[in-house]
């Protein structure tokens, strides 16, 4: 019998949680600069925040016919004979993950793309470990790596055909379940254009999400940092006899820098709660034991120090797992 709903009631009170190593120095300006719900991030409601879905987000604009022909496209570019129509994907050699010098199998999905201003086009896609039958094999703690193509047209923009201009491939490992996570196309500034990435894992009973981030140049990715906390619960664990049970959630957007920089801002707001048996009760079987509730609510200002994203003001209140 799992402790659950005093818990999720809690997440919309409001108040801040004491110091830890996740306390940066306080700020009023930061609760003017963060608003309760973001365009970039879930808008789940409070009774259940899922762990993130195993590819990005389909948009009705990516999802149409002709956006998917143009991805179809832009796989068999990329891939050539090894791209499988009937299954949208590729069974292919790529680098290895570790040190990028031998080639091992893997299959491929398309994951999302994104159209550049003067015609070039960015893939994004998923690579998973391959079997001997030419089929996707990933253990539940496997990750997903992150693939990105860059390309150009080939011919007359109408022919929809691609030429490929660079490869990255196996460039970072995230999620589980050979999935990457969600992918956000963001601005990390004034051109400054970036993937954020929501990624994680469930285990035991224990879910953690995180928001990784990086910048795509001229034909390169660089990763600003790829383990900001989001969101965390044990509900799946919260069993009677569990001494603390908890649920936090962070919605997130960028704002412009507040020292001027090139970089904006990453701005989170967090809400949620923990429960701890209260002191002195004795346990009684499959009987929920009263509680004492701590809100979790905060807010956090991270901001890039010129190689990736630092807590610099408010306090991030995920509590790791």
């Amino acid at each position: 019998m799992n402790y659950r709903t005093p818990l999720v009631l809690l997440l919309l009170s409001a108040l801040l949680g004491a110091c830890s190593d996740k306390t940066a120095p306080a700020s009023a300006d930061v609760a003017a600069d963060v608003v309760a719900d973001v365009p970039a991030a879930d808008t789940t409601s409070a009774e259940h925040v899922p762990p993130p879905a195993a590819t990005a987000p389909r948009t009705e604009e990516v999802n149409t016919p002709q956006a998917r022909k143009r991805e179809a496209g832009m796989m068999h570019a990329v891939f050539g004979k090894d791209y499988r129509g009937d299954s949208d994907d590729a069974l292919a050699d790529l680098s290895d993950p570790d040190k990028h010098v031998d080639k091992l199998s893997y299959v491929v999905s398309a994951v999302s793309h994104k159209l550049l201003p003067d015609g070039r086009a960015i893939l994004v896609a998923n690579a998973e470990t391959a079997n001997t039958e030419g089929t996707a094999e990933s253990a539940h703690a496997s990750p997903g790596l992150l693939n990105v193509f860059f390309l150009a047209p080939k011919g007359q923009p109408e022919d929809g055909q691609w030429q490929v201009v660079k490869r990255l491939e196996n460039i970072a490992a995230l999620g589980s379940s050979g999935q990457l996570g969600e992918v956000h196309w963001v601005m990390l500034g004034a051109n400054k254009p970036g993937l954020a990435i929501r990624h994680g894992y469930t285990g035991q009973g224990y879910t953690i999400t995180q928001l990784a981030l990086f910048e795509i140049g001229d034909g390169k990715v660089t990763a600003l940092d790829g383990s900001i906390d989001l969101y965390s619960d044990n509900m799946g664990a919260c069993t009677p006899d569990m001494d603390e049970c908890w649920m936090v959630d962070g919605k997130w957007r960028f704002a412009p820098a507040r020292n001027g920089g090139a970089y904006d801002d990453l701005l989170l707001d967090f809400t949620g709660a923990s429960e701890k048996i209260k002191p002195g009760v004795t346990l009684k079987p499959d009987a929920d034991p009263p509680r004492v509730a701590t809100p979790l609510n905060g807010r956090a200002r991270y901001a890039f120090d010129g190689k990736g994203y630092k807590l610099v003001e408010g306090k991030n209140t995920v509590p790791g797992v």
